[in-house]
């Protein structure tokens, strides 16, 4: 578990690092493929990446050794860290409903973690596997849709949610993975794998557009609850662990999810934008400006 607490804020340091450099850059109207050309050159973006590599190289490695739904949601460790490093970069001082937010969405988090029963039951078989896989590329493709709103807002929370979702999806199948790979490394040389990468880069390349809408705190935070709301219904369902069943973790559970809510409804109304240099000011923006 210390692992996975070492990857989560590494990864949150990660994603601050990335979103700086992403809403710094004037990189409007291109595509993707040029955009992580242009990041490639950017040290602050390739610092982050490298933080996030390690992050989720630390949480693959505690997938190996506990329960998917016990490992996936401490990721919401970093939200707190993430929020405060990119206002840091930002030069801004954090707001109190930033903070409440976060703190919120944290709290909500932890609370549904201590509710979950330990549990270990049967790995599902290859043919599963690909079922996840294609639900969870449905899911993320659905969410690319959506994320083609002019609502910077709107996108951020539908690309994060798809980045989410990936990142579950690749959760899965590296706790697959990395169960047998404790006792036999080359297990790691599997199909699957191949797999998992692709789809954790996919959702890597969903969350670093989820930034560029300029909602850190939001996306971040949206991201961080999907992930494991999403791991835990493909823990339950494909890998036979289970959920609180007593009446007083299952009422924690519902308190925890109801506080979650309202810290990302927080972070959604007290998220201010971030404007990408280059891009053409907004409506609201000229308007601000006339006053």
């Amino acid at each position: 578990m210390a692992t996975a607490i070492v990857g989560a804020l590494a990864a949150a340091a990660g994603a601050a690092f990335q979103e700086r450099a992403l809403t710094s850059a004037p990189f409007t109207g291109i595509g993707q493929l040029q955009l992580i050309r242009a990041m490639a050159r950017r040290p602050l973006w390739v610092a982050g990446t490298a933080l996030s590599f390690f992050g989720i190289g630390a949480h693959l490695w505690a997938l190996g050794h506990a329960p998917l739904v016990v490992i996936q949601p401490i990721g919401i460790s970093g939200l707190l860290f993430a929020v405060m490093l990119s206002a840091f970069f930002k030069k801004r001082r954090l707001s109190t409903p930033q903070v409440l937010g976060a703190l919120a969405v944290t709290a909500a988090l932890a609370g549904l973690l201590s509710t979950i029963p330990p549990s270990e039951g049967p790995h599902p078989g290859a043919s599963d596997m690909v079922v996840i896989g294609l639900v969870g590329a449905g899911a993320m493709l659905a969410c690319t849709l959506v994320g083609r709103a002019r609502n910077d807002c709107t996108r951020a929370c539908a690309l994060a949610l798809g980045g989410g979702i990936a990142y579950a999806v690749a959760s899965a199948f590296g706790r697959v993975i990395g169960s047998v790979a404790v006792d036999d490394p080359a297990a790691v040389l599997h199909p699957l794998t191949a797999l998992a990468v692709a789809v954790g880069l996919a959702g890597g390349l969903l969350t670093q557009n989820a930034y560029r809408a300029g909602h850190f705190a939001l996306a971040y935070a949206i991201v961080l609850i999907s992930d494991p709301i999403a791991a835990t219904l493909i823990g339950v369902l494909c890998f036979g662990e289970r959920l609180p069943t007593d009446p007083v973790n299952g009422t924690i559970a519902v308190v925890a999810a109801v506080v979650g809510a309202v810290g990302v409804v927080v972070l959604a109304r007290s998220s201010r934008p971030e404007p990408v240099q280059g891009a053409e000011p907004s409506t609201a923006d000229r308007l601000a400006t006339s006053r």
